[in-house]
């Protein structure tokens, strides 16, 4: 197997050990790029292999700036953005974007700074999922993210694949103090997503009991 295509089978398989040794033989692997062209250090965030980061990063890659969101690096965010202002909204190649990706993996610095050069806030991915910065934000339990968004702006009843809101993320995951921020800044505990399910609905389904009354106060 050539170590350009090896590189991303370690990277998901999470094997630190071989990838270490991968690069200390070819430090030039870590700027690789696969068929659809993600490099190696965003196949790593994807699959949460956070070793597999730390050992690629170490290998000075040149991030794009899929690849600087994705990991927090905003100094390089900025230098990119610096060069090329209009990277800001751009898109991947799997339909994602900058503030999308920051948002996701939690990194709220490098949302400060694309939000401060015009990143929208509304943005929806061009793939299935249809996220937006808040949904990715909720998903990724960023509360700081979260709240750097919505004072942005950004859309608290928007809805994503399937018509979930960031709502539905925080009951999932019964995270009293996201629904209690959301509902306090305009989410609507009776929104149906396509199923017809409201975040009031989600909650008595899966027995959030404490997230329900809070549901039930708002709506």
């Amino acid at each position: 197997m050539e170590a350009a295509q090896e590189i991303f089978d370690v990277v998901r398989a999470g094997d630190v050990s071989r990838l270490q040794a991968l690069l200390a033989t070819n430090p030039g692997l870590a700027n690789v790029r696969n068929d659809r062209g993600h490099s190696p250090v965003l196949i790593a965030q994807y699959h949460r292999r956070p070793e597999a980061v730390a050992a690629l990063l170490a290998a000075g890659p040149d991030l794009d700036i899929f690849d600087a969101a994705s990991v927090g690096r905003t100094e390089r965010v900025a230098e990119l953005l610096d060069r090329d202002p209009s990277l800001v909204n751009a898109y991947s190649s799997d339909g994602f974007y900058p503030l999308g990706l920051a948002a996701f993996f939690a990194h709220p610095d490098t949302v400060r700074l694309l939000l401060s050069r015009g990143a929208d806030v509304a943005q929806v991915a061009r793939n299935p999922m249809k996220v937006q910065p808040l949904h990715a934000a909720a998903a990724g339990r960023s509360f700081e993210a979260v709240k750097l968004l919505v004072d942005a702006g950004a859309p608290v009843n928007g809805k994503q694949e399937k018509g979930w809101a960031p709502l539905h993320e925080a009951v999932r995951q019964g995270n009293a103090e996201l629904v209690r921020y959301l509902l306090a800044h305009g989410a609507d505990p009776k929104l149906q997503n396509d199923e017809g399910t409201s975040a009031i609905g989600l909650a008595a389904k899966e027995e959030r009991q404490d997230v329900l009354k809070l549901l039930k106060r708002q709506g």
